[in-house]
């Protein structure tokens, strides 16, 4: 404690009357100073630094403001701890016009730091900083203009070797909320969005061929996010996305990791119907069978009728496919195809290959109710009997919300409404049925279910 009195009495000795650079400073020649001078630069330093690794800031303050008005060559630690400084007293200010100081001040000095240490680090890398100091010290009340406008300055200038990483995310997310205000930005979002993404790629390429696969991964999740929120944004239609990559496809037929995000970015936003779709999941597809590649070519079959070459292009997409919940939606995607085709005993089969995928898929169960359900009335000559295949139906729903709670209210009501066609009492005594016999389902269903009596 002592100690620290000492320091504090010795940095206000040495702050006395220091209020601004001496006439004749030369940061370049002699950043500390000259004869007295030097001398007391170098005590402040060591004092600052001392008192503000300790984060003993309002002592830091004293020899930090000498050091920083009479010497601010000297050190780059000037003006790495006086945004900590300045940002615990803005912290325990409850004046806003103190706090309102203490930002301006921080600003100030990341500006002062690419006057004098420019060269140490990037300018980019230091208005980023700058950046993150100033949304955390405003918190809701940060501009976002004033966030596209600072980072777009760094990552325009840095490209592929901005840092730090996350500095691509925020800028976009500034870029965004500028659309979202006023749509009249939408050209520009969508050219921030493909500049941004086309210097991650790079970034990503960069750290790879250095070996650092961690900030690659890291940045594969940050390209994540970028274009997650591009597709939200309603911005990226079909038309901006054809017309961005029709002249990059052919040029890059043998690259997977392109074509791979063509087919991405296009699907992302339901534009998997188009040539360029196509044409690019064919090149993917030759250089090496992918599910994106296997689905395109799919959806590129079933456009030209052709279903049998669709069945096969979903199996593959689906057996490619790692997560085998999109592997369980492909195939339930090709059963929705054939159940609109009215191709009943497809569409079953297609839906039991998703269950194959994925057990708890209960909208498969329910599709194959509602399938049998629609077969009603064509699977006996005797129209009294329909009430029996309800039944078959109603054994799929309930296996349904069985394995899955979350159709139990579609499987519910499709319950209450077939358990309504079932065959009424009369009607089964005088064919000779009973409630709770077994009963053969034939034709294309070819089930066993328990009979069920309204």
């Amino acid at each position: 404690m002592k100690r620290l009195i000492v320091s504090v009495f010795v940095a206000t000795l040495l702050v006395a009357g220091a209020t601004a650079q001496k006439a004749d400073y030369d940061p370049v020649k002699a950043p500390y100073g000259h004869g007295q001078d030097s001398i007391s630069c170098r005590e402040n330093l060591s004092l600052m630094q001392t008192a503000a690794k300790a984060e003993a800031y309002e002592s830091a303050l004293g020899p930090w403001n000498a050091a920083y008005n009479n010497c601010p060559a000297s050190s780059k630690n000037i003006y790495i701890y006086g945004p900590r400084i300045f940002k615990a007293l803005h912290a325990s200010a409850t004046d806003e016009a103190k706090k309102k100081e203490y930002l301006d001040k921080v600003m100030e000095i990341y500006d002062n730091r690419m006057k004098y240490f420019g060269d140490d680090d990037a300018k980019g890398t230091i208005l980023a900083y700058k950046t993150y100091d100033y949304m955390e010290l405003m918190g809701d009340k940060t501009d976002q203009k004033v966030i596209y406008d600072w980072l777009g300055e760094a990552v325009n200038e840095m490209k592929a070797e901005m840092y730090p990483l996350d500095a691509y995310s925020y800028y976009m997310v500034a870029s965004l909320t500028q659309y979202l205000i006023d749509n009249s930005n939408k050209d520009q979002y969508i050219t921030d969005y493909f500049s941004v993404v086309g210097h991650v790629d790079q970034a990503i390429a960069n750290y790879k061929a250095a070996g650092d696969q961690a900030n690659a991964d890291y940045l594969g999740m940050v390209k994540e996010g970028i274009v997650k929120g591009f597709v939200a944004s309603g911005a990226g239609d079909c038309k901006t996305l054809n017309e961005y990559y029709a002249d990059k496809v052919e040029p890059n037929k043998a690259n997977k990791e392109f074509l791979n995000e063509v087919l991405d970015a296009l699907a992302s936003v339901g534009c998997t119907e188009s040539d360029l779709y196509f044409t690019a999941s064919e090149y993917l597809h030759i250089l090496e069978p992918s599910a994106s590649a296997a689905l395109g070519l799919a959806n590129k079959s079933l456009r030209d009728k052709d279903y049998d070459t669709a069945v096969k292009y979903y199996s593959e997409a689906a057996r490619l496919e790692s997560d085998k919940n999109k592997s369980s939606d492909y195939m339930m995607q090709l059963a929705g195809i054939f159940s609109n085709q009215r191709n009943f005993a497809r569409a079953r089969q297609a839906a039991y290959d998703a269950l194959e995928y994925n057990p708890n898929n209960g909208e498969a169960y329910v599709l194959i109710g509602q399938l049998y359900a629609s077969s009603a009335n064509n699977i006996f000559s005797e129209p009294e009997k329909a009430g029996l295949v309800y039944c078959a139906a109603v054994d799929k729903l309930q296996k349904a919300r069985s394995v899955d709670p979350s159709v139990a209210g579609k499987a519910n009501s499709l319950i209450n409404r077939y358990s309504a066609a079932y065959m009424d009492t009369e009607t089964a005594f005088m064919m000779g049925f009973k409630a709770g016999e077994t009963v053969y389902i034939p034709g294309w269903i070819g089930e066993s279910t328990t009979i069920r009596l309204r």
